[in-house]
Protein backbone atom coordinates (compact mmCIF):
# COMPACT_ATOMS: atom_id res chain seq x y z
CA UNK A 1 0.00 0.00 0.00
CA UNK A 2 2.61 2.16 0.66
CA UNK A 3 4.49 2.03 -2.59
CA UNK A 4 1.02 2.59 -4.11
CA UNK A 5 0.26 6.31 -2.48
CA UNK A 6 3.90 6.79 -3.42
CA UNK A 7 3.56 6.08 -6.86
CA UNK A 8 0.17 7.79 -6.51
CA UNK A 9 2.42 10.99 -5.69
CA UNK A 10 5.09 10.90 -8.35
CA UNK A 11 2.03 10.62 -10.70
CA UNK A 12 0.54 13.59 -9.44
CA UNK A 13 3.65 15.40 -9.10
CA UNK A 14 4.67 14.56 -13.22
CA UNK A 15 0.72 15.45 -13.65
CA UNK A 16 1.03 18.69 -12.02
CA UNK A 17 4.20 19.44 -14.24
CA UNK A 18 6.47 20.02 -11.33
CA UNK A 19 10.39 19.40 -11.89
CA UNK A 20 12.73 19.04 -9.71
CA UNK A 21 16.48 19.79 -10.08
CA UNK A 22 19.08 20.15 -6.54
CA UNK A 23 21.54 23.01 -5.79
CA UNK A 24 23.48 21.92 -2.73
CA UNK A 25 24.18 25.33 -0.49
CA UNK A 26 26.96 24.10 1.61
CA UNK A 27 29.68 21.90 -0.42
CA UNK A 28 29.91 19.72 2.62
CA UNK A 29 27.54 17.01 3.46
CA UNK A 30 26.34 17.19 6.66
CA UNK A 31 27.99 16.00 9.74
CA UNK A 32 27.59 15.46 13.40
CA UNK A 33 27.08 18.53 15.44
CA UNK A 34 26.24 20.37 12.06
CA UNK A 35 22.52 21.45 10.66
CA UNK A 36 22.49 22.14 7.13
CA UNK A 37 19.72 23.36 4.91
CA UNK A 38 20.39 23.22 1.53
CA UNK A 39 18.28 25.16 -1.59
CA UNK A 40 16.81 22.92 -4.42
CA UNK A 41 14.93 24.18 -7.70
CA UNK A 42 11.24 23.16 -8.05
CA UNK A 43 9.33 24.06 -10.52
CA UNK A 44 6.82 26.22 -10.64
CA UNK A 45 8.03 27.07 -7.11
CA UNK A 46 11.55 28.15 -8.35
CA UNK A 47 14.53 27.64 -5.24
CA UNK A 48 13.36 26.43 -2.29
CA UNK A 49 14.54 25.09 1.44
CA UNK A 50 15.19 21.43 1.98
CA UNK A 51 16.78 19.07 4.58
CA UNK A 52 20.50 18.02 3.86
CA UNK A 53 18.58 14.53 2.45
CA UNK A 54 16.29 17.03 -0.12
CA UNK A 55 13.55 16.69 1.94
CA UNK A 56 11.54 20.12 1.15
CA UNK A 57 11.20 22.36 4.21
CA UNK A 58 7.97 24.63 4.70
CA UNK A 59 6.20 27.48 6.69
CA UNK A 60 3.43 28.42 8.47
CA UNK A 61 1.54 31.39 7.79
CA UNK A 62 -0.38 30.36 11.51
CA UNK A 63 3.33 31.24 12.98
CA UNK A 64 4.65 34.47 14.18
CA UNK A 65 7.97 35.82 14.60
CA UNK A 66 9.73 33.52 17.25
CA UNK A 67 6.95 31.40 18.07
CA UNK A 68 5.40 27.91 16.48
CA UNK A 69 1.43 27.67 16.50
CA UNK A 70 1.45 24.23 15.37
CA UNK A 71 1.24 21.57 18.14
CA UNK A 72 -0.80 18.55 19.15
CA UNK A 73 -2.01 16.59 15.62
CA UNK A 74 -0.46 19.63 13.72
CA UNK A 75 3.00 18.75 15.19
CA UNK A 76 2.58 15.28 14.03
CA UNK A 77 2.05 15.75 10.32
CA UNK A 78 3.92 18.81 10.26
CA UNK A 79 7.31 18.11 12.21
CA UNK A 80 9.51 20.69 13.11
CA UNK A 81 12.92 20.91 12.04
CA UNK A 82 15.14 19.94 15.56
CA UNK A 83 18.78 21.33 15.89
CA UNK A 84 20.25 19.58 18.53
CA UNK A 85 21.55 21.69 21.27
CA UNK A 86 25.64 22.00 20.74
CA UNK A 87 25.37 21.29 16.98
CA UNK A 88 25.26 24.42 14.36
CA UNK A 89 22.61 25.73 11.83
CA UNK A 90 24.44 26.68 8.45
CA UNK A 91 23.21 26.89 4.73
CA UNK A 92 21.72 29.82 3.91
CA UNK A 93 21.39 33.60 5.13
CA UNK A 94 18.58 34.34 7.77
CA UNK A 95 18.79 31.16 9.32
CA UNK A 96 18.48 30.68 12.93
CA UNK A 97 16.73 28.54 15.95
CA UNK A 98 13.48 29.31 18.04
CA UNK A 99 13.04 27.71 21.39
CA UNK A 100 10.71 24.75 21.21
CA UNK A 101 9.86 23.35 24.66
CA UNK A 102 13.21 22.29 25.54
CA UNK A 103 14.63 22.31 22.46
CA UNK A 104 15.55 24.22 19.56
CA UNK A 105 13.58 24.68 16.01
CA UNK A 106 15.23 25.72 12.97
CA UNK A 107 13.86 29.09 11.76
CA UNK A 108 13.84 31.68 8.73
CA UNK A 109 14.22 35.00 9.70
CA UNK A 110 12.18 34.16 12.73
CA UNK A 111 9.70 31.75 11.30
CA UNK A 112 9.88 28.12 12.29
CA UNK A 113 11.02 25.99 9.65
CA UNK A 114 8.67 22.02 9.35
CA UNK A 115 8.91 18.91 6.95
CA UNK A 116 5.41 17.68 5.81
CA UNK A 117 4.62 14.18 6.97
CA UNK A 118 2.96 13.42 3.45
CA UNK A 119 6.46 14.25 1.42
CA UNK A 120 7.75 10.09 0.97
CA UNK A 121 10.93 11.00 -1.06
CA UNK A 122 13.37 14.15 -1.26
CA UNK A 123 11.96 16.71 -3.68
CA UNK A 124 7.96 16.14 -2.94
CA UNK A 125 6.27 19.09 -2.24
CA UNK A 126 2.49 17.83 -1.51
CA UNK A 127 2.80 20.36 1.52
CA UNK A 128 2.69 23.47 -0.57
CA UNK A 129 -0.59 25.35 -0.16
CA UNK A 130 -2.06 22.92 2.18
CA UNK A 131 -5.40 24.39 3.93
CA UNK A 132 -3.96 27.31 2.34
CA UNK A 133 -1.78 28.04 5.09
CA UNK A 134 1.14 25.86 4.82
CA UNK A 135 4.08 26.86 2.15
CA UNK A 136 7.04 25.72 0.64
CA UNK A 137 10.31 27.88 2.29
CA UNK A 138 12.39 29.57 -0.27
CA UNK A 139 15.84 31.50 0.68
CA UNK A 140 13.44 35.11 1.08
CA UNK A 141 11.45 33.62 3.70
CA UNK A 142 8.35 34.28 0.92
Amino acid sequence: MRKLSIGVSALAVAAAGITVTATTVSAHPAAAGKVVIKTRQVSPYGTILTTSSGRSLYLFSGDTKGHSHCTGGCASEWPAVIVPHGDKLTGVSGLGTIKRGSKRQAALHGKPLYRFSGDGARGQVNGQGVEGSWFVATPSGA
